[in-house]
């Protein structure tokens, strides 16, 4: 029986003014983040949290389909994955993703392809981003406060 672990993977942002922020994680480089140039005073040229999330579930897809190709002995000689993120206005007010698609190519010995697809169709189930777009979100902490003037002087 294996043992059950709880894993946390913090992340702070931190707003700058404006439509940028930084993010920041223990021991990884700060990413500066800002709002997409489609929406108001959006700014081009930077990654924003919409691409963010689209790019962490390609990344998440094609590291757990490798794992799992490893895991089942199936050889991988390329892997691309393209994803794609749909934002539109949805009923409950504003804009949502409606659908996230991944486009897959990748290259396997021949006589192997359908392994290949089996072990394509696998990481789909086990992607954790890809599980966790179904889960809600929820606002764990908020804390409110008056702006201290004074000590921002200082």
């Amino acid at each position: 029986m294996g043992t059950v672990k709880a894993l946390r993977f913090p992340v702070q942002a931190h707003w700058f003014g404006g439509r940028l922020l930084r993010l920041g994680a223990p021991e990884k480089p700060a990413l500066r983040v800002v709002t997409p140039p489609e929406f108001k005073d959006g700014i081009p040229g930077i990654w924003s949290p919409e691409e963010l999330l689209v790019g962490s579930l390609a990344a998440c897809y094609e590291l757990t389909l490798v794992a799992i190709a490893e895991r089942h002995g199936v050889p991988l000689h390329t892997l691309e994955v393209a994803a794609t993120g749909h934002l539109e206005h949805v009923p409950e007010g504003g804009y949502g993703f409606t659908v996230l698609e991944l486009d897959v190519d990748l290259a396997t010995d021949p006589g192997r392809e359908l392994d290949a697809e089996e072990v394509a169709h696998l990481a789909k189930r086990h992607c954790i981003v890809g599980r966790a777009l179904q889960v809600p979100v929820h606002l764990r902490r908020l804390e409110a406060r008056a702006a201290s003037f004074a000590a921002e002087a200082a």
